[in-house]
């Protein structure tokens, strides 16, 4: 069986398994939800894995895709959420972004990007890495934030996901700027790609400090956590869209 074949068929099985954890959060089977979501967590990392081998050499970058990766690093943290404060229910609805990622990633093109310049470097890796950890965190924080809107709860879970993605988003500002200048001798152009990524940073730098304002409350927060995940949505989608016509070995 080819290596293709074995990423596409533990995605699927993962997707699966994540979908069946749906159905047992729906109806408040927690146990069977708990199982559910580390087999489909396990299956996923062994996909991604093989999508490491996908061009028939060993690549990091390939595991680190968003459009596949982004729904395990939701999975991974909810987990650990779940873990952590496991007699707080909210934090296992994580599982509906978990699924619908999940499910773009299955009507996704399966290839992976081609190597660019200074690909190798541990420094583009990481840049991937931390890049995706950080959507992850804003997007969940921006779910939480949504459920605390609209059922008053999850306050504390969204700020602390976001305090979490800026750190993880700042470090990839940093090695993605040591790889580009590696990559194209400079840390930064004028590109759509850059301009997005420095948006995204500010926004979420004037979260941090707007906090300091006496009446910038609870919901004000909530108010401006979904609209940061709308914007990272917008730029992470509309550049994969554009990057589906790149991919190779579909």
């Amino acid at each position: 069986m080819m290596i293709s074949q074995i990423t596409v068929i533990l995605f699927y099985a993962a997707t699966l398994m994540y979908a069946a954890g749906l159905g047992c959060y729906l109806f408040r089977s927690y146990k069977l939800f708990d199982i559910f979501l580390i087999c489909g967590t396990l299956f996923h990392l062994g996909s991604q894995l093989a999508r490491g081998w996908y061009l028939g050499i060993f690549s990091p970058n390939a595991i680190f895709g968003e459009v596949f990766f982004l729904p395990f690093v939701l999975a991974v943290l909810t987990a650990l959420l779940v873990v952590k404060n496991k007699e707080t229910p909210v934090l296992r609805s994580g599982i509906y972004l978990v699924v619908f990622f999940s499910l773009v990633g299955v009507f996704s093109p399966k290839g992976v990007m081609p190597p660019s310049p200074k690909s190798g470097t541990v420094f583009s890796t990481l840049f991937f890495l931390t890049e995706v950890l950080a959507h992850a965190c804003f997007i969940l924080g921006g779910w939480f934030a949504l459920r605390y809107l609209v059922f008053k709860e999850g306050q504390i879970y969204f700020h602390n996901l976001l305090v979490w993605g800026f750190v993880s988003y700042s470090f990839a500002q940093i090695v993605g700027a040591i790889w580009a200048y590696l990559g194209w001798a400079s840390p930064l152009s004028w590109s759509p790609r850059h301009l997005q990524s420095a948006s995204i940073w500010c926004l979420y730098a004037a979260y941090l400090h707007l906090r300091f304002l006496p009446d910038w409350k609870p919901k004000n927060k909530a108010w401006f956590a979904l609209a940061g995940t709308l914007l990272v949505l917008w730029f992470g989608y509309s550049g994969f869209l554009w990057e589906m016509t790149m991919k190779i070995g579909v």
